[in-house]
């Protein structure tokens, strides 16, 4: 488990992709970036842990996990929202917080379709990218 948490969720349109950003914080470059895992799963989705159901707009689902809390234990991390509908992208139609639970995070995104995407991970401060083709 990292010690980072969430400190902020943005998108970003590009001209040829838009950008999904998950920033983490303390930004301290000795504190290794935590292990995560993009891809696409079917619908419908179910909130871990609970197993609920969620509803997602979109016809393809790309889950982003970390290996990190958003909000910690001792609730030093993202407070933002948990349910958005960006207006400043044309791909992404919903991102919602899907998994918060024994320091392991994972947002879902709901695409209008299955796309291409790449991930990278930046420092200072440490940050996960994903773009995904428009």
């Amino acid at each position: 488990m990292s010690s980072l948490v969430g400190k902020d969720i943005r998108t970003g349109a590009h001209p040829c992709y838009d950008r999904f950003v998950i920033e983490l914080q303390p930004s301290d470059p000795a504190v290794p970036f935590p292990g995560y895992w993009v891809r696409y799963v079917p619908k419908p989705i179910s909130a871990s842990p609970s197993g609920l159901p969620v509803t997602i707009r979109g016809d393809a689902v790309l889950m982003v996990s970390l290996g990190s809390w958003m909000n910690g234990p001792e609730q030093n991390g993202y407070t933002g929202p948990t349910e958005v509908y960006p207006a400043n992208v044309s791909t992404i139609l919903e991102y919602r917080l899907n998994e918060d639970f024994e320091g392991q995070s994972a947002w879902a995104l709901g695409l209008d379709r299955t796309r291409p995407f790449t991930v990278t991970t930046l420092t200072a401060p440490p940050r996960l990218v994903v773009d995904i083709a428009r």
